[in-house]
């Protein structure tokens, strides 16, 4: 009988990107409604303006529908232009087990802006509702 021991994980791709302080990254993963797993999109975008990087993180998208998912969240966050600290808020986003990313890709930051949900829109849906 063999007895497996001492897993590891093993990354089975990577991403490139050429400029660290302003890039905008598209994410595909899962999240949980429950105990149902279901597909989404997570997104991340660094903007560095005179020595300050912004990242804007937001996610599960679900491209079909408009509503905000279980466990939505966006987050918004500023710090010093070090590129270590921020090749390591990217590394923490991808390989966050929640989201469980199969595929990450580098878009236009414009594009990817596109995807964030007007907060406007959803509140009114409730007030509707």
């Amino acid at each position: 009988m063999l007895v497996e021991y001492c897993a590891t994980k093993t990354f089975t791709d990577a991403l490139e990107i050429d400029d660290i302080g302003n890039c905008a990254i598209i994410c595909h993963g899962f999240y949980r409604d429950g105990k149902i797993k279901l597909p989404g999109d997570y997104a991340l975008i660094i903007k560095t303006v005179m020595g300050i990087a912004t990242v804007l993180k937001w996610g599960p998208i679900v491209d079909w529908t408009l509503d905000l998912q279980n466990g939505y969240n966006v987050s918004v966050k500023t710090l010093n232009f070090k590129e270590p600290a921020l090749i390591r808020e990217i590394q923490m986003f991808i390989n966050d087990p929640m989201k469980d990313i199969r595929e990450a890709k580098v878009v236009e930051s414009d594009t990817l802006l596109e995807l964030l949900p007007k907060l406007e829109n959803y509140i009114a849906t409730l007030e509707r509702a």
